[in-house]
């Protein structure tokens, strides 16, 4: 076997092993599927190279429609796997549509007007389509993290340059102009594959898919790691009882709401459930569990997606409003405390609710969190000596 012939085995190699990391990746991450749609991308791109290196199956119509569908299926796990690692249902019926079309003319192009430049135009461009399209439905979202944005580029460029390389190599590849001609008039079936084989289309096509391919499976691979990475410092960040952020977790959330000034005024709401020791005295911690994340929940459903809400320990909570006054957080303290008391536990008897004291403070400029949390707390004491369950507002200038 020549060197060249060893080099076109190149490509599909580098997939299988790209392939092989993936899945391994995936068997320790079940709960990415989007690693899983990668790896069978890239086992199906190695199927479909070496269905045309290989010549299987050996007719070359069928040949031409057994890859492009393998191909095609390669390039839709591809973009399945990044749609739904941003979280977007799945492909749709518009990148349906183009795959369709690409077969379609391609099987019209071989069996009916046999052109084969307009297959590699209908192919590469299809298949670059295919991505921007799929680029388009993730789009540009603000303050997106820097890995997103990354992973979100490769794949616009990854299917620019379907286009950029078609156009330039065709321009240099006038022998594959001829190709259909030279069928036409008997030539050998196997000089027509050396001749196209030869051809500067090919040579930069499969420099350029290894080079490319890599490129995007080490990007994917670096999101993954990354993504991974975040998920450990969100879990360290999370109060595992109710989900929300613990103190670590609020603080770091804290520190870059408050940095945003288009976010302010900021105020500070200090809640604390009554009685909360005797609950767990009398009916046990599995039942003061229960409240703790019935809590939990209620202050998850109530705030907005700049505002904070934490565990800070035992029966305390806090929660940091954005873009909101005293009277604002007021109101929201008392929808918090009025849902409270009505909402009954099965871990409890039905005569025994539970009840919270709320405290609320207003961010001045240059003060920082923690003296913002100790004036919030001043009022949840404030809130208790008057009786409990009742929500406590600091005045101006003070309790």
């Amino acid at each position: 076997m020549s060197e060249g012939r060893l080099y076109i085995f190149t490509g599909p190699t580098v997939s299988l092993i790209v392939a092989i990391v993936f899945l391994l990746v995936w068997l320790y991450q079940k709960e990415r599927r989007h690693v899983l749609y990668f790896a069978a991308a890239f086992v199906a791109y190695a199927a479909a190279a070496l269905s045309q290196i290989l010549q299987i199956p050996p007719d070359i119509g069928q040949n031409t429609m057994v890859s492009a569908i393998i191909y095609t299926f390669s390039i839709f796990c591809l973009v399945e796997g990044v749609l739904a690692r941003f979280e977007k249902s799945g492909a749709g019926p518009l990148l349906f549509s183009v795959a369709g079309c690409i077969l379609l003319l391609l099987y019209y192009f071989f069996y009916f007007d046999r052109n084969l430049v307009a297959r590699i135009y209908v192919q590469n461009f299809g298949y670059g389509l295919i991505f921007l399209v799929a680029a388009a439905q993730i789009g540009v979202i603000r303050r997106r993290p820097w890995r997103e944005q990354v992973l979100f580029w490769t794949i616009v460029l990854f299917g620019l340059h379907f286009f950029v390389r078609t156009i330039l190599t065709m321009r240099v590849s006038s022998r594959i102009y001829e190709l259909d001609q030279m069928r036409q008039a008997g030539a050998d079936t196997q000089a027509l594959a050396a001749a196209f084989r030869e051809s500067p289309f090919w040579q930069v096509l499969n420099f350029t898919m290894l080079v490319s391919a890599f490129a995007v499976a080490i990007i994917l691979l670096a999101t993954i790691a990354l993504d991974v990475i975040e998920d450990l410092k969100r879990q360290g960040a999370v109060d595992p009882l109710t989900g929300l952020a613990n103190r670590r977790g609020f603080d770091q959330l804290a520190a870059e709401r408050m940095a945003d000034r288009s976010l302010a005024p900021f105020c500070v709401v200090y809640c604390d459930l009554d009685h909360f020791k005797s609950i767990n005295d009398t009916y046990g911690h599995l039942a003061g569990d229960r409240v703790l994340q019935a809590f939990g929940k209620l202050l998850a459903a109530e705030v907005g997606h700049h505002d904070v809400a934490a565990r800070l320990g035992g029966e305390e909570f806090v929660v940091l409003l954005a873009r909101s006054n005293k009277a604002g957080a007021s109101l929201f303290a008392e929808r918090v405390r009025a849902e409270m008391d009505i909402t009954r536990f099965t871990a409890l008897p039905l005569h025994v609710n539970v009840t919270a004291s709320f405290g609320v403070a207003e961010g001045r400029p240059e003060e920082d969190m923690l003296e913002l949390l100790q004036r919030a707390d001043a009022m949840v004491y404030a809130a208790k000596a008057a009786g409990r369950n009742c929500v406590i507002v600091e005045r101006d200038g003070g309790a």
